[in-house]
């Protein structure tokens, strides 16, 4: 694979999304172009829509967009949640929670809360035992979907301590301390 290729193709890709957004040119909707880059050549192929399709079929089931299972999804709400301010309003009363930070330890390495313990989203299942059961834990990442997945975890696996962090630092940031550096 050309190293320049995914440019050449984001390009392509861009231009196409501008002329959908601004309903201007030609887009190439239900069409497929092949870009070959060896011999600097483009092909369209015209596709036929599937008839039994989910989403463009004769009986389309899908008709909105829908989240995918196990993506950095928003919070579905069916576990307890706090937030931001709310939970540093309960560090600041003396309350000493334990806060579970499950992003990765890059992300880690930009900001962070004081006092968190740190446990990647990916490595949780393996490490369930290194976690307190005896206070709440507020478990909290970049925006909230990460966390809500671990809160879902940790509850399945007995621990009903787990608490979202809505928002996630992302949120912490905006509402609570805007000094620290994005994320």
């Amino acid at each position: 694979m050309l190293g320049v290729l995914p440019g050449v193709i984001g390009t392509l890709q861009a231009t196409e999304a501008i002329k959908l957004l601004a309903g201007i040119g030609e887009p190439p909707v239900g069409k497929l172009v092949h870009y070959d880059a060896l011999a600097t050549r483009f092909r369209t192929f015209e596709l036929r829509p599937d008839p039994q399709c989910a989403v463009c079929g004769g009986r389309p089931s899908i008709t909105s967009p829908q989240p995918l299972e196990g993506y950095c999804e928003a919070p579905s709400g069916g576990g307890e949640e706090i937030g931001v301010v709310e939970l540093k309003a309960k560090i600041d009363v003396g309350e000493a929670p334990a806060i579970l930070d499950v992003r990765e330890a890059d992300e880690r390495a930009v900001c962070k809360l004081e006092d968190t313990i740190a446990v990647p989203l990916g490595e949780l299942e393996g490490r369930i035992g290194e976690l307190p059961t005896d206070v709440p834990l507020y478990v909290h990442c970049k925006a909230g979907g990460r966390s809500a997945r671990a809160v879902a975890l940790l509850h399945q696996a007995g621990l009903d301590n787990a608490v979202n962090v809505a928002g996630g630092i992302d949120a912490w940031r905006t509402e609570v301390d805007p000094q620290l550096p994005e994320a």
